[in-house]
């Protein structure tokens, strides 16, 4: 045991002699007894009011994600004289800025509360994406590109350590799977979005594509995301135009505040504080974190290649641009519904490794699907393919998230939560490089290679499962038992998590 976990057991044992002054967050209440019924109208406020708030936030970053791929299916590669290596590069540079901003900009959102960083950061993406407008030739792509990869870095963990304030440890994968779903929400939107603007084509003097990037208007607005989210269960009183209103009753506050921290009491010693470099440390060298990254990064090859060029392999079936954009969003809303039931299992049954590794195959299959269909095969079954394909990819994402936050204690969890958007982020390297233009149209090679990734994933994580199993108390989490705090043994008392 190294010295920085010591300190925590300390802190620990304090709480066991003296709760309450150990714990020193606004609106515990360690002798508050809720009533029948009302614990759940309280979550129920956090699944209505920031849920689908945050949900929203987050399909604007996916928007201008994955524009680009909306983009190519009109005249912007030509446009701007660019082919599939310029494009790649371009998707390659985005992943740099990500994940080169991602660890500080997540540590920089615990400390002064990611209700007051990210909508500063959103605020200067979207200009960054509205910026593509301007953009002539593969030098402005490339540093445009770069520029919204590096303000959307630390976005994606700051809203799960966010969330993580507001639910059990048992809660968060089917919370996480809603968040991540955001994803699929903006598919859905993003078609027929994408439809309309690219149809504007010459009003005003502009392409079609032009039309497409001034959605990072939207992002220009980032004012209501601080009116509006609260930086915990506390802390609601708010004020909007002149009029102030709380989002939480007092005793709401107390007892979501208080059934988290009694679920984990490491979220209740850490609150307030910043994380150290020994937390950096300590992380890194944890073995528990591996296994999660890498299954991460096998799995996530496959999801950049798709979301760049899955409108253009679905074009190239025979299918008009604006019915490829329009078709694209129906595995998006496939995604959204397998993910968010993959999660639901999860959480209901208690389990982990396996609902990954059925997702991770889940979408094995479809690439596998794609890449080996004879020839002459109807246009509607290669199109099944990619919808069986974007269902798989990422659906497992958020539960991956959900069990290594609980395996993480709380002031491990902003750096674990960090690299684990990293891993994702990373895998976008060789992902960008896999599909080439001379395997195109159906790009065989690369779909292939991405399949057998997300199998060596789904085997990757069932080990771990094993590990866990067998040197970590299952694949449970941080609880407190009997008046005793076990890390790294332990589980959310009525959840297991096996």
């Amino acid at each position: 045991m190294d010295i920085s976990r010591q300190d925590i057991k300390h802190e620990v044992d304090n709480i066991i002699e003296d709760e309450s002054p150990a714990i020193s967050v606004p609106g515990y209440d360690p002798s508050i007894q809720p009533q029948p019924g009302e614990e759940g109208r309280a979550l129920l406020k956090v699944d209505l009011y920031l849920l689908p708030f945050i949900v929203l936030c987050f399909c604007f970053l996916q928007f201008d994600r994955t524009n680009l791929s909306n983009a190519l299916t009109d005249t912007f590669a030509k446009d701007i004289h660019i082919g599939n290596p310029n494009i790649n590069l371009a998707q390659t540079l985005f992943t740099v800025g990500f994940v080169i901003t991602e660890l500080p900009f997540n540590m920089i959102s615990r400390y002064v509360g990611a209700e007051r960083f990210l909508p500063v950061t959103m605020f200067l993406w979207g200009v960054a994406t509205w910026s593509q407008v301007f953009v002539r030739n593969a030098s402005g792509l490339y540093a445009v590109r770069f520029f919204i990869g590096a303000l959307e870095g630390g976005y994606i963990p700051s809203f799960a350590l966010y969330l993580s304030k507001f639910y059990t440890n048992r809660e968060l994968a089917l919370r996480y799977a809603i968040f991540w779903a955001s994803n699929s929400f903006a598919g859905i939107l993003g078609g027929p979005l994408s439809i309309g603007l690219l149809s504007l084509r010459g009003r005003g003097g502009l392409h079609g594509w032009q039309w497409l990037f001034l959605i990072g208007l939207f992002d220009m607005f980032p004012w209501s995301r601080h009116v509006l989210l609260p930086s915990n269960s506390a802390s609601t009183h708010k004020r909007f135009f002149g009029k102030s209103y709380n989002i939480f009753t007092e005793r709401e506050s107390s007892l979501l505040i208080t059934r988290v921290i009694k679920d984990d009491p490491t979220k209740g010693i850490r609150y307030g504080k910043p994380v150290l470099p020994s937390h950096i440390l300590q992380t890194f060298t944890d073995w528990r974190l591996y296994g999660h990254l890498v299954a991460a990064f096998l799995s996530m090859i496959m999801i950049s290649p798709m979301n760049t060029y899955a409108p253009s392999i679905i074009k190239s079936l025979g299918f008009t641009s604006l019915q490829a954009n329009g078709l694209n969003s129906v595995g998006s809303a496939c995604a959204l519904m397998f993910s968010v039931s993959l999660a639901f299992s999860s959480d209901k049954v208690g389990e982990r490794g396996i609902h990954i590794a059925i997702g991770y195959l889940w979408g094995a299959a479809g690439l596998l699907w794609l890449a080996l269909a004879a020839k002459g095969i109807d246009k509607w079954i290669l199109y099944g393919g990619v919808v069986w394909t974007q269902m798989g990819m990422g659906s497992a994402q958020a539960i991956n998230a959900a069990w290594l936050t609980t395996k993480m204690e709380d002031h491990q969890r902003p750096v674990a939560l960090a690299a684990y958007v990293m891993s994702i982020q990373l895998a976008n390297f060789p992902g960008n490089q896999l599909f080439r233009a001379k395997d195109a149209p159906r790009y065989h090679h690369g779909l292939i290679i991405a399949a057998s990734c997300a199998i060596f994933a789904a085997f990757v994580i069932l080990v771990w499962k094993l590990f866990y199993r067998l040197f970590d108390g299952k694949d449970q989490g941080v609880r407190a038992k009997s008046g005793v705090i076990e890390f790294g043994h332990s589980r959310t008392e009525g959840s297991d998590m096996a």
